[in-house]
């Protein structure tokens, strides 16, 4: 798998690039946004790993970013990192009841900034970590193992297929593109097309049977794993 993706969304020019300096440095993927609306928008589309949001910017700011990542279901589960100027406890109150996982007050050192950075992730990391099988009604993915059964009988599905059903199973009710799927999934292999996504997609629906039609096509946008389907009378 390609290494993290962090976003930094920030309207200071000099903070954004230090920021992206240090974690590059530190073998991260950095996205570097300068206001909150383009920001929510790179969000959306590249699902980075963390977000490290500044407090104070124009517009609607860091903390009702934050706010509106956690209110779409889409983003909902992204680590946010808060950069503020001052250590002023009304900031991360507030902050923190909005759901932001982390704080970190200007001037910060490098080391502390990468400190952070991978602390938060380790502790993500650890909870996905713990979760090695996957329960959705009668279907079980065994991440050890590699194996899918559904109704205790066993599915054959190729890796990348395997790969596939885990990302969407990782990021159910999540519309994903088919450069999102290109980056996590096939690591921009340059053998790799659209085309070759959409096969594997359709071996991927062909081996789940019924479960197949939880794949759902989002047309112009990509696909999405919808948890539950409504049975049709």
């Amino acid at each position: 798998m390609i290494e993290n993706k962090i976003i930094i969304v920030d309207d200071d020019e000099n903070i954004r690039e230090l920021v992206s300096d240090v974690l590059e440095a530190e073998k991260f993927k950095v996205i570097k946004c300068s206001n909150t609306d383009e920001g929510y928008k790179r969000i959306l589309k590249s699902k980075p790993d963390l977000a490290i949001l500044d407090v104070k910017m124009p517009q609607i700011g860091g903390i009702e970013l934050c706010r509106l990542l956690r209110e779409n279901l889409e983003t909902k589960k992204i680590p946010v990192i808060m950069l503020t100027v001052e250590s002023t406890e009304t900031d991360k109150i507030i902050g923190l009841g909005v759901g932001a996982d982390d704080y970190i007050t200007k001037p910060f050192s490098n080391k502390e900034l990468v400190a952070r950075v991978r602390a938060l992730l380790r502790r993500i990391n650890r909870t996905a970590e713990n979760n090695n099988i996957f329960e959705i009604d009668d279907l079980v993915m065994n991440l050890e193992a590699r194996t899918v059964s559904i109704n205790s009988k066993e599915i054959k599905l190729r890796p990348k297929e395997f790969d596939l059903l885990h990302m969407f199973l990782l990021k159910q009710n999540v519309v994903l593109t088919r450069e999102f799927i290109l980056e996590d999934v096939f690591e921009y292999n340059v053998a790799v097309t659209t085309r070759t996504i959409d096969t594997h997609i359709k071996n991927l629906r062909k081996a789940l049977g019924d479960w197949g039609e939880r794949v759902v096509t989002i047309f112009g946008r990509g696909f999405k794993f919808v948890p539950s389907i409504k049975k049709k009378k």
